[in-house]
């Protein structure tokens, strides 16, 4: 017999051990969102996690992204640490046109 649960087995032989204990399955057809614990959560639900996972992970893409852009073109402006970025950003902008 095994003194463990499936999970934490799971967790320690495959190295899967950022699974979380609950997962959030958004809202779908008629269906309200909902919090599942991992060890009950069905395919389907893993699977809308990771939809929905995704989405916000894009948009994480998104905002990172700009981040990065604003940076870059505040750099070319010669911007460091103190500046602010927005004010070196439309310099670089206003240089461009």
């Amino acid at each position: 017999m095994f003194s463990s649960s499936p999970l934490k087995r799971l967790r320690q032989r495959y190295n899967l051990e950022p699974l979380p204990e609950v997962i959030n399955v958004p809202a779908i057809g008629g269906r309200a969102a909902r919090s599942v614990p991992i060890e009950q959560a069905t395919l389907d639900d893993i699977e809308f996690a990771l939809v929905d996972f995704g989405r916000k992970q894009s948009a994480l893409y998104e905002v990172s992204n700009a981040l990065s852009t604003l940076l870059r073109m505040a750099r070319r402006q010669g911007a460091l640490g103190r500046d602010v970025g927005i004010h070196a950003a439309v310099r670089d902008l206003e240089a461009g046109q």
